[in-house]
């Protein structure tokens, strides 16, 4: 899973967690803000002089959740929508780049019945930054409007369809002698049947208690078994005839389950889990 997708999905986690009552800090050394120098949050407004300025609604994630808490936000959601940025460039193949991809956005659902949406950008600062922090992330407020339904699938079905398609993704990478891409699909499959499996780079992707057992081995698995990148990634190989055709559909079908994986998964959180 990407790191910006992954810090979208523990502050909706966090965030809701919060909401909830909830003990969740999300403290400066979270890892997905291990390489950032800063994460801030802003909002345009217009000034009484009728000029247009940029104010930092939050200097954290930590303080961000303050914001939330403040604003009375009753919850959060995560939302993704596809780019396609060119014909012969899908999402797939453009995650590999910063703003690649597909889009996401955090939904704050104000107790007005309209709601807030935070985009973010990745930008690298200081190349030689100490302890590699490179990255400056920023969250825009940039859009507000009314809230709208959002209809997600299950947990139980993703789960489902993601096994389905893991266990294809593994054999095909097995007979093909793809390398160490086979334990990728091993262990999200592992994470499947187990939530508590030690499978996934971010340990701290939500706090206990904050999603059920489903969602937790959705995120596990997708942590695991997200292979796109750029060179020497699952993106960057190639077959001949058949197998070509057969690698691009197994492909795009595990990166069109993952992305829904994660949506409904992190969006899981606005409903709290039982207490353990």
């Amino acid at each position: 899973m990407q790191t910006s997708i992954a810090q979208m999905v523990a502050l909706t986690c966090y965030g809701n967690a919060a909401i909830q009552g909830r003990q969740a800090a999300f403290l400066p050394s979270h890892s997905t803000c291990q390489y950032c120098e800063w994460v801030k949050f802003i909002a345009g407004g217009r000034q009484a002089n009728g000029t247009d300025e940029t104010i930092t609604v939050a200097a954290s994630p930590a303080a961000w959740i303050e914001y939330l808490l403040k604003s009375g936000m009753q919850g959060l959601r995560l939302h993704q929508r596809a780019q396609n940025l060119a014909a012969n460039f899908p999402d797939r193949i453009s995650s590999a780049f910063v703003g690649g991809g597909r889009q996401w956005r955090i939904e704050g659902l104000r107790s007005d019945e309209t709601s807030e949406f935070w985009l973010s950008k990745w930008e690298v600062g200081n190349k030689d930054a100490p302890e590699h922090k490179i990255w400056r992330v920023t969250y825009g407020l940039c859009e507000v409007g009314v809230t709208s339904a959002f209809e997600l699938r299950t947990i139980s079905s993703i789960l489902d369809d993601l096994r389905t398609a893991l266990t294809e993704i593994r054999n095909f990478s097995e007979t093909n002698r793809c390398g160490n891409f086979t334990k990728c699909f091993d262990d999200a499959l592992h994470a499947l049947d187990d939530s508590e499996a030690d499978v996934g780079y971010h340990r701290d992707l939500y706090p206990m208690g904050a999603v059920g057992t489903g969602a937790a081995s959705l995120l596990k698995a997708a942590q695991s078994a997200w292979v796109f990148g750029g060179m020497g990634s699952w993106n960057d190989m190639g077959f001949e005839g058949e197998t070509q055709k057969e690698y691009e559909r197994i492909s795009d079908k595990l990166f069109e389950l993952l992305n829904d994986a994660i949506e409904a998964a992190a969006t899981s959180s606005r409903v709290a889990a039982p207490r353990e």
